[in-house]
């Protein structure tokens, strides 16, 4: 068996791409679903800047996943190969682990990303492709993630693409005291946003979602207003700044609600598939932000010494997964020379009987050469191994399980 991942992320594919995979999470469990019969195990990640496909594949190297991408994403193998990152057996587990950890993240050390981690976990296990090999990796890989947060201080502060939305959307109309904020949509990243807005005391702010009782969650304190769907388009003339983060697949804000608006403003959009218009840029006085403008602020950089902790507590956990990935393939092996052991002695068994019962003065001869031959048969690929200095013992159980019975 083996472990692959195909990664279609913020690196190396653009906007247009990504939001070309980004699923909901309806979709993803129905396309785990779909992919069922084409692999041992298969789990989706899917985020604002990656879309990542893990699997077990009976041989390496199958590259099947790319194809099943394309084929969800409506677009050719061709245009996905070039800006796809794609990983095996260690590798693809170290993968993995870094990106739970915050440091594949363009915000790096952010937390969002455990709970999609978590979430892609989750989506495979209804959708029925989630078993021992991936649940484990996931279930290590959310550990490494909080572990190198917690033990390196990597992401202190609370560190988040909303918050860095947030603070360029301040820098821009250079504070937010005393502005009008529209939030559109109340899910995680709606509620992110909220967050961070709080904090900076904004004259008005209103969020609007399409079902009431993620919006009535929001709206419960004072100091947000809660705004039928159907009405904030009123709104957008009366704003300072938008933030869009809903789960539309196509835009919902677009050129057309600025029509009649005078004064300058900023749009955010959060969203993959994005949910701003790309003509909303060329309205008069309004800049929009997309998720691939967003940067860490000026001066937050990482330090090394935080980063490297995170570093090598993931790659403590990567040799955790490892020994065990090893431990599980042994077992396999073991069980499989066991069954191999039981047939050639079974098979000389009956070959002894036949033999006795037709000579039974020579009953003790025939045991001495039937547990001889099975010795033989037995010890052969043992000592073929050891002769060639191969993988010892495992070599040598692969080997015993492959031999001709």
């Amino acid at each position: 068996m083996s472990l692959e991942v195909v990664a279609i992320t913020h690196r190396t594919a653009p906007l247009t791409i990504r939001e070309r995979l980004g699923f909901s999470p309806d979709d993803q469990v129905a396309w785990l679903r779909e992919w069922k019969s084409l692999a041992n195990e298969i789990a989706l990640l899917v985020t604002c800047h990656r879309t990542e496909l893990y699997w077990i594949a009976d041989e390496p190297g199958s590259g099947h996943g790319l194809e099943w991408l394309a084929a969800a994403a409506g677009l050719p193998v061709e245009v996905l190969a070039p800006v796809a990152l794609r990983a095996e057996g260690e590798q693809a587990v170290r993968h993995l682990m870094r990106v739970a950890a915050g440091l594949d993240s363009r915000v790096v050390g952010e937390t969002q990303i455990l709970g999609q981690v978590r979430r892609a976990r989750e989506s495979a296990r209804a959708a029925g492709t989630l078993g021992p090999v991936l649940e484990r990796l996931f279930s290590l890989s959310l550990a490494a993630g909080r572990t190198a947060r917690a033990r390196s201080g990597l992401g202190a502060g609370g560190r988040s693409l909303a918050r860095l939305a947030v603070s360029a959307v301040s820098r821009s109309l250079g504070g937010l005291g005393g502005r009008a904020v529209l939030v559109l949509g109340a899910g995680e990243m709606g509620r992110l946003v909220v967050t961070e807005l709080r904090r900076e005391r904004p004259a008005a702010l209103w969020v609007s979602n399409r079902t009431a009782e993620r919006l009535q969650a929001i709206a419960g304190d004072g100091d947000v207003q809660g705004v039928d769907w159907t009405r904030w388009p009123e709104l957008v003339v009366e704003v300072d700044a938008i933030f869009v983060a809903t789960a539309a697949p196509e835009p919902i804000l677009c050129a057309r609600h600025f029509d009649s608006r005078v004064r300058p403003g900023v749009v955010v959009d959060l969203a993959v598939p994005r949910n701003v218009e790309t003509s909303v840029a060329q309205v008069p006085g309004i800049r929009l932000i997309t998720v691939d403008d967003l940067q860490d602020e000026p001066g937050s950089s990482i330090s090394q010494s935080p980063y490297k902790c995170a570093e090598e507590i993931v790659e403590r956990y990567v040799r955790r997964y490892l020994r065990w990935w090893q431990a599980r393939q042994l077992a396999e092996e073991i069980r499989l020379a066991q069954e191999v052991i039981e047939e050639l002695c079974h098979r000389e068994l009956r070959r002894a009987f036949h033999l006795i019962t037709r000579n039974p003065e020579k009953a003790s001869e025939i045991e001495r050469e039937a547990a001889a031959s099975v010795a033989r048969k037995v010890l052969a690929p043992v000592f073929q191994s050891l002769h060639q200095e191969t993988n010892g013992v495992a070599a040598a159980l692969r080997l015993l399980a492959s031999a001709q019975r």
